[in-house]
């Protein structure tokens, strides 16, 4: 049903997309999306929660495998490069599905606070990576924490990858690697971390 729901949403976006359609899609009844989901709106919030953790269990983003590079390697341009694999990872499952929720939320009330919590889940998730960084390293000069946080958050954000991935036609690797750099670049004095 999710994957129904991710193709109907980003095909034909949000309002096009009905229950009937996704259950249609899925090759379920209606009922049942309605049973498991409840609303159009959950739905939504299920796929956005499942498509950033790669399933449905409840673990914490930071808490994953995946992340425990980000917060142990060795130095700070590292966990950088280590936080530019996992921000492809979700933005490879997930990206499309930020966009689907940012276009909906710009006509669609009941969607504004869905699309609020989720950007403001990546901006403390921004602010751990940056603790971490803090941990073995220093920022650049000149920039406060805060700062350090919007910049990291605005590299990270799901409009830089569909610009470079989806529009531009670089390939996963090629914006990994450009994001490792950003990040390097613009985060972290030059003169104690590599």
């Amino acid at each position: 049903m999710l994957a129904a729901a991710s193709r109907l949403f980003v095909a034909d976006g949000y309002g096009s997309t009905t229950l009937q359609g996704v259950a249609d899609e899925a090759g379920v009844a209606v009922q049942t999306i309605y049973a498991v989901f409840g609303n159009k709106r959950a739905l939504l919030e299920q796929l956005l929660d499942v498509a950033i953790a790669g399933d449905d269990e409840r673990v914490a983003v930071n808490d994953r495998e995946w992340m425990e590079p980000v917060f142990s390697a060795p130095t700070a341009g590292e966990r950088l490069q280590a936080y530019a694999a996992v921000v492809r990872r979700i933005q490879e499952r997930a990206g499309d599905l930020f966009g689907v929720l940012e276009s909906a939320a710009s006509i669609d009330s009941e969607l504004v606070e869905l699309a609020q919590m989720t950007e403001g889940r990546r901006r403390t998730g921004a602010g751990s990576v940056i603790e971490s960084v803090l941990s073995v390293g220093r920022i650049r000069p000149g920039l406060d924490v805060e700062r350090a946080t919007d910049l990291l958050w605005m590299l990270n954000g799901s409009a830089v990858f569909r610009h470079l991935v989806r529009r531009a036609g670089w390939s996963p690797d090629e914006y990994e690697q450009w994001l490792a750099t950003a990040m390097v670049e613009q985060l972290l004095d030059p003169a104690v971390n590599d």
